[in-house]
This record gives structure tokens, C-alpha cells and sequence, in this order.
């Protein structure tokens, strides 16, 4: 009798770990995920090995993911911010934001420069990559904000990408950039002469009362309201990588270079700190959905296609269930 007493709890012990975790930490069929190289996408690198539930694909640039998630091949994606406007507005809301996953990356830094204030940049020159893309709206936002008109008290030149950029911060003393992590680090560790003058994010904030996103997560409409279990289980691993990622920077570096997100673990260790790697999950998620309202409603007011050309509705904002 002890024998079948003991066997029967066993069974039932079981059934109830199963029936507690396996319904959290499973999904009904693999999910596609696609994520870009670099700050965006390094947050989900403990995902890649998790091919049980996740199927990782890494890609160079935004314009590589749209088409697969447009015609479904791609379930989530991490993008840069301004695209989920842009990709709820070409396909008429069959794409919705679910957070911010990356606040503001971008960083003002100069070689042997003596700039003090946002001010002190009248007259300056900035050297930048990113003309016609969110950084160069985000700095129109931070220029007006300090009573300056980009093109007539700040030039600006713009460089095909921001390795060209960090080559001439590196080379030329004097040099005003803005540049992103990694960027950044590489530069500061290039020279002891370049120094961060600026952070993007809270001169942003300072501008518009909000975090800066500049990376989201977003997904087809369908797979968010047909397969939101799946979804929830993906943010909260989602959000445990990331977690990792910040509380571990020694050992999520090397991961993160043998995952093949960035290039150099000295780079890597030193940039996780000023990629401001988030996940808002819970209730949290309100406040990442209005830091993305106000995103899109501050570029919109730039240059509406920014956003695709009109201001999304309040649909692009997914809302679990």
C-alpha cells in the first residue's frame, strides 16, 4: 500500500510541475524570430540556442526583414523604432508593436574638443551617418530643443556608414561625431583623446519627457492575437536574456561574439552598458507603448514618412489579452 501511496504522488507531483511550468515555458510550434546584428538584436542571443522553441535567423539590415514579415515567413522581429510605424502603415495594420527592446544608443563624442552644453554647438560641425533615418530627425529634435537650426547654426555632414564616421573621430583632431554603440566604445578605446560629450537618450528626454526607443519588437498582427501564448512565453524569455545580458557583461560578451553579433569581446563588454537593453513586460508594458507613442507622434511632426507618411493609430500598439 506505501508502495502504490508513494507511486501515486510521484504521478501527481509530476502532473503538477508539468501542468504549472509546461503551459509558461512552451510554445504550440516553433516561433521565427529574426533580429539584426549589433545593439538590436544581441539582447535575444540566448534565444538562438533554444531551437526548441525559437528559430533565430540574424540579418545586417532592417530593409533584409521587412519582406519576411510582411508575408508571415517571420513571426517577431527587432527592428529600429520607426520601422513598426512604417510597417503598420504599408500593410495597413497587419504589423503591431509589442516594446521597446533598445533605448537611445546614439552618443555625441568628440576628439580633443571642448563642448560643454548643447549650446556650445553653434557653429560646429557634426559629423554623423544615418541622413534620412532616425538619427538625423533625433538630432533635429535635440537642436531645436536648444533654440538651434541644424543646417544653418550646426552643419552637418553625413558619411555613408559610421565606420567612415569613427575612421575620421579617430584620425582628426577636433572632430564633433554622433555615433552609436558600438561604435562608441570602439572609438573611446581607439583613442584616449575621444570622449562621450553627450547622450543621445537623455537629451532626448530632456526634449520630449520620454525615454528614447530606438529598437522594437514587433510582430504580424495574426501570430499576435492567434498565438499570444507564445508570445508572452517569448518575452519572458525574451526578458531573461536580456536580464543576462546586463547583469553578466563578462560572459554575455564572448556569447554575444560567438553568436556573431558583434565583432570584438573587449568592444562588446565595454558598448552592453550604453545600449540600453530593455524589455518591458506586465504592466511595464505601458510605459513602453507611451515612450513609442511619443516616438512616433516627435518624428511624425519631423517628417511624416518617417513613419510611413501618416501617424499610426493606437492599433499599432499591441495590447494583451
Amino acid at each position: 500500500m506505501k508502495k502504490i501511496v508513494a507511486i501515486f504522488l510521484t504521478v501527481a507531483f509530476a502532473a503538477f510541475a508539468l501542468a504549472g511550468c509546461g503551459e509558461t515555458d512552451s510554445v504550440s510550434e516553433p516561433v521565427n524570430v529574426a533580429v539584426l546584428n549589433g545593439p538590436t538584436g544581441m539582447g535575444a542571443v540566448q534565444l538562438v540556442d533554444m531551437t526548441d522553441k525559437y528559430n533565430v535567423e540574424t540579418y545586417e539590415a532592417p530593409t533584409d526583414i521587412a519582406p519576411k514579415l510582411i508575408s508571415g515567413e517571420v513571426d517577431v522581429a527587432a527592428l529600429p523604432s520607426n520601422m513598426a510605424a512604417v510597417l503598420y502603415n504599408k500593410t495597413e495594420g497587419k504589423v503591431v508593436a509589442i516594446t521597446p527592446i533598445t533605448l537611445g544608443v546614439l552618443y555625441i563624442v568628440g576628439n580633443d574638443t571642448d563642448i560643454k552644453s548643447v549650446e556650445d554647438l553653434k557653429g560646429k560641425t557634426i559629423v554623423s551617418s544615418g541622413q534620412g533615418g532616425t538619427p538625423e530627425y533625433a538630432l533635429q529634435k535635440i537642436l531645436d530643443n536648444a533654440n538651434l537650426t541644424m543646417g544653418e547654426d550646426v552643419t552637418v555632414e553625413w558619411l555613408a556608414s559610421h565606420a567612415d564616421v569613427n575612421q575620421k573621430l579617430l584620425s582628426e583632431q577636433g572632430t564633433i561625431a554622433m555615433v552609436p554603440e558600438p561604435f562608441v566604445s570602439a572609438a573611446t578605446s581607439g583613442s584616449a583623446d575621444v570622449k562621450i560629450l553627450f547622450d543621445m537618450n537623455e537629451l532626448w528626454k530632456e526634449a520630449t519627457g520620454e525615454d528614447f526607443p530606438m529598437g522594437v519588437l514587433v510582430a504580424t498582427k495574426d501570430f499576435a492575437e492567434n498565438r499570444s501564448g507564445d508570445l508572452e512565453v517569448f518575452l519572458n524569455d525574451l526578458k531573461s536574456s536580456i536580464d543576462y545580458v546586463n547583469e553578466d557583461s563578462d560572459e554575455a560578451a564572448q556569447l554575444i561574439v560567438d553568436k556573431g553579433f558583434l565583432g570584438d569581446v573587449n568592444i562588446a563588454r565595454k558598448a552592453i552598458p550604453g545600449c540600453s537593453l530593455v524589455c518591458y513586460t506586465g504592466e511595464e508594458r505601458a510605459d513602453g507603448i507611451e515612450m513609442l507613442k511619443v516616438f512616433n507622434k516627435t518624428m511624425f511632426e519631423i517628417n511624416p514618412q518617417s513613419v510611413g507618411g501618416k501617424l499610426p493609430g493606437d492599433d499599432l500598439y499591441f495590447e494583451a489579452p
